[in-house]
C-alpha cells in the first residue's frame, strides 16, 4: 500500500485511501450483519420447538434431554422408524455423540447435530438460566404474528394477562438500556440481555422507580407492575413480552415463556 501511494500524486493518494477505507468498513459490517442474521435464524430454530416436547423429556430424561429434543426435531418430516431407532440408543444412555446413524437419512442427521449444537450454544431452555416474568402463574395465549390496526402493523411478542399490579420481574440479567413512555409500549422497560438479546416489558402500570439507565439488572428483580397503558387502554391489564434479537427481528417468545413457566410453576 505504502509503495502505490508513493507512485500517486496527493489527490490519487486520498482517492485511493478513501476507496480502500469504504472497502474495509463494507467488509466488516457484512461480516457482523451475516453474523447477526444468523444468530437469528438459530433463535428462530429454537423457538419453533414445541414447550411441550422440551418439557416432556426434560421431565422424563432430565439428564439427556438435549439429546432427545435434538434427534426428535431431526425426525421431522422423516420415517418414524428412524426416530425410534434412535431413541432406543438413546435409551439404552448411548451418548448422542456415539449414536450409530447407519441408515439414517444425511439430512435427518445433519439437522439433529445442529439443533444438538444450538440447545448447548444458547441455553434458552437451560432450567434456571431464565425465568418466566411474573411472580404467579397467568393466561396467555400463542398470539405472536396476529394483526393489529388493521393488519398495518403485527403483533411481535405475548401477551400474559392478569390482574392491574401484578409484579413483573426481569427474565435474565443484563443492562436496563429504555424507560419510560412510547405511544404504543406505554410505560416501557427494555433490557439488553447479557445474550445480547432485547426484552421488552411494555403497558406497565408502574414502572420500578429504582432503576434507571445503565443499570445492572439482574434476573428476578423487579421491572415493574401490570397495567394496560400505551395502545392498550382499552384492553385488560396485561403484560406484552417481546424479544428483539441483535439483527433487528422479533422472536417469538411463546415456547420459551411455556417452558420458563413450567420450571417456575411446575406446570404449563
Amino acid at each position: 500500500m505504502k509503495v502505490i501511494l508513493n507512485r500517486l500524486s496527493i489527490p490519487m493518494q486520498l482517492i485511493v485511501i478513501l476507496t480502500f477505507s469504504i472497502v474495509i468498513y463494507v467488509t466488516i459490517w457484512k461480516i457482523f450483519l451475516y453474523k447477526d442474521r444468523a444468530v437469528a435464524e438459530d433463535y428462530k430454530m429454537l423457538a419453533s420447538i414445541p414447550a411441550e416436547e422440551i418439557i416432556y423429556y426434560q421431565k422424563n430424561k432430565p439428564e439427556s434431554w438435549k439429546d432427545y429434543v435434538a434427534v426428535s426435531q431431526g425426525a421431522r418430516n422423516h420415517q418414524e422408524e428412524t426416530l425410534k431407532q434412535l431413541q432406543m440408543q438413546l435409551n439404552k444412555n448411548v451418548k448422542f455423540k456415539d449414536l450409530n446413524w447407519s441408515g439414517v437419512d444425511n439430512n435427518m442427521k445433519k439437522t439433529a447435530r445442529y439443533y444438538r449444537q444450538l440447545i448447548d450454544k444458547y441455553p434458552v431452555y437451560t432450567p434456571g438460566k431464565y425465568v418466566f416474568p411474573l411472580k404467579q402463574t397467568c393466561y396467555y395465549e400463542d398470539t405472536y404474528g396476529a394483526g393489529r390496526e388493521g393488519g398495518k402493523r403485527y403483533h411481535q411478542g405475548t401477551d400474559l394477562f392478569d390482574n392491574k399490579g401484578t409484579e413483573i420481574i426481569n427474565v435474565c440479567s443484563g443492562i436496563v438500556e429504555k424507560l419510560g413512555w412510547n405511544r404504543l409500549g406505554g410505560e416501557r422497560v427494555g433490557v439488553r440481555g447479557e445474550d445480547g438479546n432485547y426484552y421488552y416489558y411494555a403497558h406497565l402500570d408502574k414502572i420500578n422507580q429504582k432503576l434507571w439507565i445503565g443499570q445492572e439488572i439482574k434476573q428476578g428483580e423487579l421491572i415493574g407492575t401490570m397495567g394496560n397503558t400505551g395502545d392498550a387502554i382499552s384492553t385488560p391489564d396485561h403484560l406484552h413480552f417481546g424479544i428483539e434479537l441483535p439483527n433487528g427481528e422479533w422472536l417469538n417468545p411463546y415456547s420459551l415463556l411455556k417452558t420458563w413457566g413450567y420450571h417456575k410453576f411446575g406446570s404449563m
